[in-house]
């Protein structure tokens, strides 16, 4: 009869443990919340398996304990990654590490694919009552419900990640969208004047800008721009400064007044934490005159008659210090079939396979030997010579370049 009654134990035994794991597996499934699944937990190990003293781990960041009763604050103090290393599988709690680790008989740690997810610590309250301990009957049990338990976290937490990564990717596409419609595509020309311009962010949208606006009586607005650091706070940066300059450029004619304007702007929407470097010239046709400030930017090059000639005068970038400590504007002949190059650091900065920058001197060789192929044909020009000296390297940095070319 006796054994007859260790069978029937059994098989009860079995048919627990069964229909334990289908309820938590259907609310897995059902996708209940994470308090409702450690609840779920807490009440099964608890009052189904007799589980008198328990505390549970997760790692997520770090070790934080998300599941305790039967003891008081003791075990909050336990190292737990120190002492997941020495438990790579179920351990009874010898007596050299009992003092850290609190009143428990047993640790549990929960691996999935090699990656240590969690650490259960199991212990019995009345451990002078004669029967087989609740904790050494259901172990391996216990240990299949964790791993069920704790596994599933994880998967809904990676759902979660997963699911806000396409949310941010989402915004990353819209914020491209909107950044590529800010980049002029059709660019302004006239009889006197031919341009063209290249733009490639260094990821998915930067922090570079390029523009030729039209103004009136035969002058135009050229300008190119660097905000400082890359992403998302890069180019809304880049965005405001230039809808804060399409505003201003025909309100404000005085190239100070404007650039001061711009420099007060940005320094109120960055606090100085960002930067914009910048070149800004007033192309005159009809006096024949560039007049152009050059803010912290590299140097535009201005090709004529032979000679290119750096472009230099300015200021310091904007939105730097809250007013400009300096500001010259600088001037030069708008010569007759002459060239300006404008180029963000992105382009000369940019590393080959060798760590050897690109530099200026192949835009001066593609000033000299190009220009009369016109501001399309100089462009591809310098792209060819850029992607045969970048080779298979990534971009490192936004690059934006504009070309305008001054025809007789």
């Amino acid at each position: 009869m006796a054994r007859l009654e260790r069978i029937v134990e059994r098989l009860e035994l079995k048919e627990f443990q069964l229909r334990t794991l289908l309820d938590v597996s259907k609310a897995i499934n059902n996708n209940v919340g994470r308090d409702e699944l450690l609840q779920l937990f807490e009440r099964l190990v608890k009052e189904e398996l007799g589980i008198t003293r328990l505390s549970l781990y997760e790692r997520t960041n770090g070790w934080a304990r998300i599941l305790h009763y039967g003891s008081g604050d003791r075990d909050l103090a336990i190292d737990a990654e120190q002492l997941f290393g020495a438990f790579m599988d179920i351990q009874t709690i010898s007596a050299d590490i009992e003092g850290r680790m609190g009143a428990f008989d047993v640790a549990v740690p929960v691996f999935h694919r090699d990656k240590p997810l969690a650490f259960l610590l199991i212990g019995d309250i009345d451990e002078e009552e004669q029967r087989m301990s609740p904790v050494v009957k259901h172990l391996n049990f216990i240990q299949t419900l964790s791993n069920l338990v704790v596994v599933a976290l994880e998967n809904r937490r990676m759902a979660e990640r997963q699911l806000q990564q396409e949310r941010d990717n989402r915004d990353l596409e819209l914020a491209a969208q909107m950044q590529r419609m800010l980049v002029p595509k059709d660019l302004p020309h006239s009889h006197r004047l031919e341009a063209a311009a290249w733009y490639q962010p260094h990821r998915q949208i930067g922090g570079d800008y390029y523009d030729l606006i039209e103004l009136s009586d035969g002058r135009y607005m050229a300008c190119v721009a660097d905000v400082s650091g890359k992403g998302i706070s890069a180019a809304l940066l880049m965005s405001n400064f230039q809808a804060t300059l399409r505003a201003s450029a025909r309100r404000i004619a005085d190239l100070k007044d404007l650039v001061t304007h711009l420099n007060t702007e940005v320094w109120a929407s960055a606090r100085g934490e960002r930067f914009v470097t910048f070149f800004l010239a007033i192309l005159d046709f009809n006096d024949g005159r560039i007049q152009y400030v050059n803010a912290g930017h590299n140097d535009p090059l201005l090709h004529a008659n032979g000679q290119i000639t750096p472009l230099h005068d300015g200021a310091i970038a904007l939105g730097m210090m809250p007013t400009l400590p300096f500001l010259k504007v600088g001037s030069a002949a708008l010569p007759p079939d002459g060239t300006l190059l404008c180029y963000t650091d992105g382009l000369v900065e940019q590393e080959n396979n060798h760590g050897i920058a690109f530099e200026v001197e192949p835009l001066q060789h593609g000033l000299r030997n190009f220009s009369a192929a016109g501001a399309a044909g100089l462009v591809s020009a310098l792209r060819n010579a850029f992607e045969a000296h970048r080779g298979q390297e990534t971009y490192l940095d936004d690059i934006a370049v504009l070309i305008c070319r001054f025809r007789s």
